[in-house]
């Protein structure tokens, strides 16, 4: 019974979200928003913010509509310094019949108000026994900005030249996105953050959200995105010295409540 709802839930659930897919893990930024976050760096997203000093861990999970088979893992590691910065990721989606793994090497360097970046991510998708294991690898790119002290504008984009995954009986789609994204700090303790994203091969998506750092050990984020639905988000932030711990929740108005859970640590 379990195996028969998941292959009924994720077609559907792969329509709905076609602007990401799963193939993406997402940001546990406010809405989902990430490419002008230089304050963390979410893995697979825009390369150019890679940009903490020290070192970094992080592990996130993300339950879809309370199925586990519709869930995200992932993991990363990163290593910043005043000549570069390097990035390691991996995520895995999917059950024994299907999955889709990736792993990414980011580079990226700070040039004044400059951030710029470049990610080599390998795909991996298995579709049964009788296909095995398909493999492509796809390029990322990436800038920021600091237009102010305050504002950072990101520019980035995942598979620019549009690349398929081939398997025995057709080519699979993978999102080329490209995205343009805002981060503004004011009043000490807000940040304002909107994206715009376009997946070449689907559907236009528009995010926006307010985060509040109301304690020095607590943040708390509200968000809504446009993405075929309107789905609203919300979430907190616990900081514990190095430690940091996130948690989102967002609504979609068909498929139900996806949940997701980051905690990382950093360290000079």
């Amino acid at each position: 019974m379990r195996y028969h709802l998941v292959c009924i839930l994720l077609p559907i659930a792969m329509v709905a979200h076609s602007q990401v897919g799963y193939l993406l893990p997402t940001s546990t930024s406010v809405a989902g928003i990430s490419a002008a976050r230089t304050d963390s760096w979410t893995a697979f997203h825009n390369p150019a913010t890679l940009d903490q000093h020290g070192w970094g861990v992080a592990a996130s999970y993300e339950n879809r509509y309370l199925t586990a088979e519709l869930s995200t893992a992932m993991v990363q590691a990163s290593w910043c310094n005043r000549y570069v910065n390097i990035g390691v990721g991996y995520s895995f989606f999917g059950y024994d019949e299907f999955n889709e793994m990736m792993a990414t090497l980011c580079l990226s360097r700070r040039f004044s108000r400059l951030t710029i970046g470049v990610a080599a991510d390998l795909i991996a998708v298995y579709s049964g026994p009788t296909q095995g294991y398909r493999l492509t690898a796809v390029p990322q790119l990436g800038i920021t900005i600091d237009v102010t002290k305050a504002w950072t504008l990101g520019i980035a984009t995942f598979n620019p030249f549009i690349q398929t995954l081939l398997t025995d009986s057709r080519a699979n789609t993978i999102p080329a996105i490209y995205t343009l994204a805002s981060d503004l700090r004011f009043l000490g303790s807000l940040r304002w953050d909107v994206e715009l994203s376009y997946d070449v091969s689907s559907s236009f998506r528009a995010a926006t959200g307010i985060e509040w750092r109301a304690l020095p050990q607590l943040g708390a984020k509200i968000g809504v995105k446009y993405q075929q639905y309107i789905i609203p988000s919300a979430g907190l932030d616990i900081y514990l010295s190095s430690l940091t711990i996130s948690a989102n929740a967002e609504l979609h108005p068909i498929l139900g409540v996806c949940l997701l859970t980051r905690i990382g640590y950093h360290w000079d």
